[in-house]
């Protein structure tokens, strides 16, 4: 792991009845996520106060590893799959690591 590396902390919330829906559309694409180059980790989360919010914590060696990445087959697959299923655009933010052990 880099200090350098580019952390991504992106967010969705299913609409009523598809928390199911979203969490397994994310899911599917967890494997090909971390296999490819330059993904240093990727973990999914779902909030415990509400259920239908999922968040995805991924962390990339640099950002040009991030954009090859939402070039992809699989993310542009997951983008579709997401216009039914969420609430409202997903937020995505991205962020430096200013300390780290």
């Amino acid at each position: 792991m880099n200090k350098s590396d580019l952390i991504i902390i992106a967010s969705a919330r299913a609409q009523p009845g598809k928390e199911k829906d979203l969490e397994r559309a994310l899911c599917d694409v967890a494997a090909p996520t971390r296999a490819q180059p330059g993904s240093v980790q990727f973990i999914l989360l779902r909030s415990l106060e509400n259920p239908a919010i999922v968040v995805g914590f991924e962390r990339w060696a640099s950002a040009q590893h991030h954009e090859r990445h939402l070039q992809g087959p699989h993310f542009k697959k997951l983008a579709d799959a997401m216009s039914d299923i969420v609430a409202e655009p997903p937020q995505v933010l991205s962020y430096e690591i200013i300390d780290e052990q």
